[in-house]
């Protein structure tokens, strides 16, 4: 009998026990629900694209402006990121609509960083935990390589902040640009001086010598790589490649450009527009800074920064010492003797800039 009731005392302490124990476990989880914010996933964000245009690269034909001009404006694929301050990828999404818009939702309530990239280069993947600093990552860059052709579209970027409250939709419109600028070859005008003999000299190329080989995807920064690519004459072991040369004579010089990186010139050694020619059969070459700002002169306009994303720089030149050309085509010749005019302005038109040798 003693054991029976020390039995169901036991049992009881345990029940006790238990009930206690449940008790203390439900009001702790509650606090720790009370004192732990819920962020409920219940915005959504509109977005559109709004691109900033311009022309485009290679040999072209008169009349081919337009139909170049929608080529060079095409967008094949674009993804859109949505970032927290913090850096961590809330959603991404794709466009393919015609509109190119899209509408994302289930995004978290508060400030966002909104990213938008174009016709990417296909060797480039983005990882499934993608934060915002990977567009800062050196490894992570557009080569010249994937650019110098309109064929699968020109890289474009951008990016813009919108805050986000929950149960509504935020609409926004996201400006994209290209990564590159162009090069362009305006008049080529020949006035020899005297004692230079313009039945020696034969005008054969124009070329882009110290192109920058890759950069960064401009968000924001468009940083570039330490390696050059030439139109000729590979030097110290560098490129030379067939996109940055096109065959030219004096009679027939129109409709060349180029697609290049941004380039400073920091290093001394920002990119060149340069024409290759013969005098008296003896190469020489006639090199020139893009956008660089020289001495004051009347109508000089030049900003001295050099090759920034998104421009178009028309380059016309005059030629009059023939025979003093450059023996190196990435050595321009002194400052002094050049007469530049540059007029800034977007993608959307031109700067045009005038030099002489």
């Amino acid at each position: 009998m003693k054991i029976n009731n020390y039995n169901r005392k036991r049992d009881l302490f345990a029940i006790c026990t238990s009930l206690v124990l449940s008790i203390f476990l439900t009001i702790s989880c509650n606090k720790d629900e009370e004192s732990t914010p819920k962020t409920e996933a219940n915005a959504s964000l509109t977005i559109s694209l709004k691109g900033e245009y311009g022309k485009g690269r290679a040999t072209i034909g008169q009349g081919d402006d337009e139909t170049l001009k929608e080529a060079e404006n095409k967008i094949y694929k674009a993804t859109v990121f949505v970032f927290n301050t913090n850096g961590v990828l809330d959603k991404k999404a794709d466009i393919t609509s015609p509109d190119k818009s899209v509408k994302i939702e289930n995004l978290t309530a508060g400030k966002k960083n909104v990213v938008v990239v174009a016709n990417v280069p296909e060797s480039i993947n983005f990882p499934e935990s993608i934060n915002y600093n990977w567009f800062n990552k050196s490894e992570n860059i557009i080569d010249l390589e994937t650019q110098y052709t309109i064929d699968k579209g020109l890289f474009m970027s951008g990016q813009a902040s919108v805050e986000l409250v929950a149960n509504q939709t935020k609409e926004t419109t996201i400006p994209i640009s290209r990564l590159v600028a162009k090069v362009k070859l305006g008049k080529v005008t020949i006035e020899p001086e005297a004692g230079h003999d313009i039945s020696e000299f034969n005008l054969e190329k124009v070329l882009i010598m110290n192109a920058r080989g890759s950069a960064l995807m401009g968000l924001p920064a468009t940083n570039y790589t330490l390696n050059y690519l030439y139109g000729a004459m590979p030097v110290n072991g560098n490129i030379e490649k067939s996109y940055l040369s096109e065959t030219i004579s004096a009679a027939d010089y129109t409709g060349r450009y180029f697609y290049v990186l941004p380039s400073d010139n920091d290093d001394g050694h920002t990119t060149l527009i340069t024409l290759a020619a013969t005098y008296k059969g003896i190469p020489t070459y006639f090199p020139f800074r893009i956008n660089n700002k020289t001495a004051e002169s009347e109508g000089e306009t030049t900003d001295g920064k050099f090759i920034e994303r998104n421009h178009i720089y028309t380059i016309n030149i005059t030629i009059k010492r023939l025979g003093n050309g450059s023996v190196d085509p990435t050595e321009p010749g002194d400052p002094a003797a050049l007469v530049v005019t540059v007029e800034p302005q977007d993608w959307e038109t031109e700067i045009i800039q005038n030099v002489e040798w």
